[in-house]
């Protein structure tokens, strides 16, 4: 992540959000129905959204921006996920991309096998 990068390894690189926007996306925690282990998956879904863990996983390796807000107050203030969270500019010029119809992903599936077939 560029906050790793730029406070441990010392690089100077930052996130920049054209004016323009640009796209965002979630990642998200499901336990389908049917599961095993429904408790081990509440455990480790738990484990990932706790905000000590994720204060340790943001300055150890660099994290994504938590939608816990808990865990976003615990990082220090100059965290870059911090920032972002807590930004209101950020939070204008950002669009979720809509889900991909049937449609969408049958296409998306013809480029791509029309891509393979031609690499050589």
């Amino acid at each position: 992540s560029a906050d790793r990068a730029k406070t441990h390894f010392k690089l100077p690189v930052s996130l920049v959000i054209p004016q323009e926007g640009a796209v965002a996306w979630l990642d998200a925690f499901s336990i389908p129905v049917g599961s095993k282990n429904v408790a081990g998956a509440e455990a480790f879904i738990n484990y990932m959204i706790d905000p000590k863990f994720y204060v340790e996983w943001v300055t150890k390796v660099g994290a994504p921006v938590s939608a816990n807000t808990k865990a976003v107050d615990a990082l220090p203030e100059d965290a870059f996920n911090r920032k972002v969270m807590g930004s209101p500019d950020v939070a204008k010029r950002i669009q979720f991309q809509a889900p991909v119809t049937d449609e969408q992903r049958e296409k998306y599936l013809a480029l791509w096998q029309e891509l393979k077939v031609n690499v050589k």
